[in-house]
């Protein structure tokens, strides 16, 4: 009767978060492509996270195609802003959100690919690799034993502040804003 009653150890979760998420809120030095705060892009990507009852670790790849294209970049013909980022994610204790949604916040650092091209207007075209961070929250709830639904919204600015390559207005950097909605997958 003992061993039956006496509390078992939580065990931890992996996830899988395929999502479609929506950039806005940018800020860059790069030239020709100056995004303003109401300019808006899709992007899709995906995040594995393994997470126990408090703390986890989470790998987060995203691209936004088009990402300096429209009324703001009106030279850029093709575009697109990558980031894969290693995060700490700190979660509401696992045994109060068993059957509710369960926040979390989330940080860390990466890298943020950047790329354009002007096509033969000016023949410019830009490839930048620069070290990244991001910080967000979410909110993660489950509809059965294995799937859900995740929402989160992180923020992405370079942190390489060094780099001087010609196609910047002084150093190169870049920072928006992203709001996804994932399904989860429970492992």
């Amino acid at each position: 009767m003992v061993l039956v009653c006496a509390p078992q150890p939580v065990s931890a979760e992996w996830q899988l978060k395929p999502f479609i998420a929506g950039t806005y809120g940018g800020d860059t030095t790069f030239l020709l492509v100056r995004q303003s705060d109401n300019y808006g892009h899709v992007g899709l990507g995906v995040s594995g996270m393994w997470l126990g009852e408090i703390f986890g670790g989470e790998v987060d790849f995203g691209h936004t195609p088009n990402f300096f294209r429209g009324a703001e970049a009106p030279l850029v013909v093709d575009s697109g802003v990558t980031t894969v980022t290693g995060n700490v994610v700190v979660a509401m204790p696992k045994r109060l959100a068993q059957y509710t949604l369960r926040p979390y916040i989330v940080g860390g650092a990466g890298l943020m690919h950047i790329r354009y091209d002007t096509g033969t207007i000016l023949q410019l075209q830009t490839l930048s690799n620069l070290k990244a961070m991001d910080l967000g929250a979410g909110v993660t709830g489950f509809l059965t034993k294995r799937l859900g639904v995740s929402w989160d919204v992180r923020y992405f600015r370079s942190i390489d502040r060094t780099r001087e390559e010609g196609s910047s207005l002084g150093s190169e950097r870049l920072s928006f804003w992203r709001l996804n909605m994932a399904l989860a997958i429970r492992f």
